[in-house]
C-alpha cells in the first residue's frame, strides 16, 4: 500500500514559526511514503530554515511578499462586500464588518489555492492507494485544503481531509468580532477536525451539535529532553511566548516589582520570545526590577528552548495569557519537571491541575494577586516543591509525550477503512 500526505502549513519549514509541528514530522515521515508540504503564508523569498525528512517535498507557494498578498485579499474582500455575495452561506455572518472579514478570508483561500495548483500539477496522485490532505490549522489552510481535495479528487483512489485546530482558529471569542468565517462550511467538508484540547472540542461542538461526530480532540506533545532540578540559591521564573498584548508579559514584570524585600531568596526571571511589547517590558524592568536578575532572551528555536531547560534550572513556568488553546510551551516545561503557574483560560486546565503540578489563577487577576501567588509558591517547603515537580513530569508522560501522541495520530490519519 502506497500513500501520500498533502500537508498545508502557514510557514513550516521556511521560518521559525510553527515550532510545535517539528516533533510531529518524523512520525508523519514514517507513516507516509510521500509528504508534500505546501506553506501558504510566507514572503516569496522565504528560505527553508529547518531540515525535513527525505520523503518530504516542501514548497513555499508565495509569488509576492506576504504583506502585498494580504493587501490584495483585503482589497478584494472590501470590493466584494458591496457586490452580491458569491461566498458560501454563513449564518454567523450577520454584520457588514463580518461580511468584509468573510470576503477577505475567502479571497485569501482562493488566492492561496491558485498558487498551490502549480505544485499539485507536478504529481500523479493516481499512483497512490490513498491520499490524506492535512490542514495544520482550522482557518485559511483548511479552506485551501477543501479546494485541494476538490481539485485532486478525480485522480485519487481514496481521499481523506482532516484538520487540526489550536487557538485563534478554534475560539471565535479570540477574534475581535467574536466571529470566525465559514465554520459550518469547513466542518461539512472535512472528514474530521481535531482541536488540540477537550475545551476546544467542546467549543466547536457546542456551536454545531449536528456535526459533533466529526469533532474530536487530539493532544499535541513534546519530546523528552530529560529532567531538570530546582535551584538552591535563588528562585528562577521562566516564561516563554511572543511579546504581544494578549500574553501580558508587562503584567509579569509589574507583579514581580511588588516582591521587592518580600522573599527569602534572590529572584531570577527569564523570558524567551520577542514582539511588539518588548520595549514596554524593557522599560518596566529598567525602572522597577533592579533587584531582580532579568534576562530577556528574545526569540530562539525550539531546539534552543529545550537546550535552555536542560542547562538552566527553572523553578516555575509562568503564563498569564488572556486566551490560549493548549500551550505547547507548558507541555515543554512539564516535561522537564517544571511546575506551571497559569491563567485558567482555554484548555490550560487540561495541562495544569491546580495544586498538583502547578497553580491556576483567574484570568482577571490583579498584579497584587499574581505577586502573592508567586510569593506563596516560593514559600512552599522543599518537599512540597519536589512533589509538584515529580507530578509535573508524570502528568506530561501520561498525556503529552510526543512519541506516544504523534505516532498514534500519524497512524490514524494514514489508515483508511477497508
Amino acid at each position: 500500500m502506497k500513500n501520500c500526505l498533502v500537508l498545508l502549513t502557514n510557514s513550516y519549514p521556511f521560518s521559525s514559526e510553527e515550532p510545535f509541528l517539528e516533533p510531529e514530522v518524523p512520525y508523519l515521515a514514517k507513516a507516509f511514503d510521500k509528504v508534500i508540504v505546501l506553506a501558504i503564508g510566507l514572503d516569496k523569498d522565504a528560505q527553508k530554515t529547518r531540515n525535513a525528512p527525505e520523503n518530504f517535498d516542501c514548497y513555499n507557494v508565495s509569488l509576492t511578499s506576504k504583506r502585498l498578498g494580504r493587501l490584495i485579499c483585503v482589497s478584494k474582500g472590501m470590493i466584494n462586500s458591496f457586490l452580491p455575495a458569491k461566498i458560501p452561506e454563513d449564518k454567523a455572518c450577520d454584520s457588514f464588518k463580518k461580511r468584509v472579514f468573510c470576503e477577505y478570508f475567502y479571497a485569501r483561500g482562493e488566492r492561496e489555492f491558485s498558487l498551490c495548483k502549480s505544485v499539485l500539477d507536478k504529481y500523479d496522485f493516481s499512483q497512490y492507494d490513498s491520499v490524506t490532505v492535512y490542514s495544520y490549522w482550522f482557518f485559511v489552510t483548511a479552506l485551501v485544503g477543501s479546494k485541494v481535495c476538490e481539485y485532486i479528487s478525480g485522480g485519487c483512489k481514496k481521499l481523506k481531509f482532516i484538520s487540526r485546530g489550536h487557538g485563534y482558529d478554534v475560539y471565535k471569542y479570540a477574534n475581535s468580532l467574536n466571529y470566525l468565517p465559514l465554520r459550518e462550511f469547513l466542518l461539512k467538508r472535512v472528514d474530521s477536525v481535531h482541536p488540540c484540547s477537550i475545551d476546544g472540542e467542546k467549543h466547536i461542538a457546542s456551536q454545531f451539535p449536528e456535526l459533533e461526530g466529526k469533532i474530536s480532540h487530539r493532544y499535541l506533545g513534546t519530546q523528552d529532553g530529560g529532567i531538570s532540578d530546582m535551584n538552591e540559591d535563588c528562585f528562577h521564573i521562566v516564561s516563554c511566548s511572543r511579546m504581544v498584548g494578549l500574553k501580558r508579559i508587562d503584567r509579569i514584570a509589574t507583579a514581580l516589582s511588588l516582591l521587592e524585600n518580600k522573599l527569602p531568596c534572590k529572584i531570577k526571571w527569564t523570558h524567551i520570545g520577542d514582539g511588539e511589547t518588548m520595549r514596554k517590558v524593557k522599560s518596566i524592568c529598567e525602572e522597577k526590577l533592579g533587584f531582580i536578575d532579568v534576562n530577556l532572551v528574545g526569540r530562539i528555536s525550539n531546539a534552543q528552548v529545550r537546550e535552555f531547560y536542560q542547562k538552566e534550572r527553572a523553578d516555575v513556568f509562568l503564563n498569564v495569557s488572556t486566551t490560549e488553546g493548549l500551550p505547547v510551551s507548558m507541555m515543554e516545561a512539564l516535561s522537564f519537571s517544571i511546575p506551571v503557574i497559569a491563567t485558567d483560560v482555554g484548555g490550560v486546565g487540561e495541562i495544569v491541575k491546580d495544586g498538583y503540578n502547578g497553580i491556576l489563577i483567574s484570568p482577571d487577576f490583579t498584579d497584587a494577586e499574581l505577586a502573592e501567588t508567586i510569593k506563596a509558591f516560593v514559600f512552599r517547603t522543599k518537599e512540597e516543591r519536589k512533589e509538584m515537580r515529580k507530578n509535573a513530569r508524570e502528568f506530561w508522560a501520561e498525556n503529552f509525550d510526543a512519541q506516544k501522541n504523534f505516532s498514534a495520530f500519524a497512524k490514524e490519519i494514514s489508515e483508511f477503512d477497508r
